[in-house]
């Protein structure tokens, strides 16, 4: 089963997907984190994750590229946690801004290797493309880009779900 939970930050997605991921029979249960920490605000988001998950059974992986390379075991519930830095962290290296193109193939791979492996997939994704702002070209480029890869991933989810104020919408099925 493939779940793809979406909502703007601090709206309860977060929550909700670990919520919805110790329902489902897999195991291990596995947290990818794609964050990385480049500040004290994000440090202090990271923490806050990592308490909301401790106790709860999860097997956690920090890694924030290439997640493709992971070794996920046969009938793993896996959460991936999230898209929107997942998309990030491969469009924007030390080497460059990669192209789009090649982002949305590169995590596309990646995504179906686990899914292939795994015996459910959740994956959450920041709502950051309804706030009506304009942003420069490589922001709108960035934002096309995470849209690209939420549409491709709601195509081949059992359940899309949107999570505002704590409380989910399910779009699909």
């Amino acid at each position: 089963m493939i779940i793809l939970i979406s909502g703007q930050a601090g709206s309860g997605k977060s929550r909700y997907a670990e919520s919805r991921l110790s329902e489902l029979d897999g195991t291990p249960k596995i947290y990818i984190a794609t964050s990385e920490i480049h500040d004290d605000e994000m440090k202090e988001r990271v923490k806050i994750h990592r308490a909301m998950r401790k106790g709860r059974g999860f097997l956690t992986i920090e890694r924030a590229r290439n997640l493709g390379g992971l070794d996920i075991p046969p009938g793993a519930s896996v959460i991936i946690e999230s898209l929107t830095a997942w998309t990030a962290n491969e469009m924007f290296t030390a080497q460059g801004v990669k192209d789009s193109g090649h982002v949305i193939a590169d995590i596309w791979h990646d995504f179906r290797l686990i899914a292939e492996r795994a015996g459910d997939v959740v994956i959450v994704a920041d709502d950051v493309l309804s706030d009506g702002v304009k942003y420069d070209a490589l922001t709108e480029e960035y934002m096309r880009t995470l849209a690209g890869l939420m549409v491709k991933i709601a195509g081949v989810a059992d359940e899309v779900i949107e999570v505002f104020a704590g409380i989910a919408v399910k779009y699909k099925p």
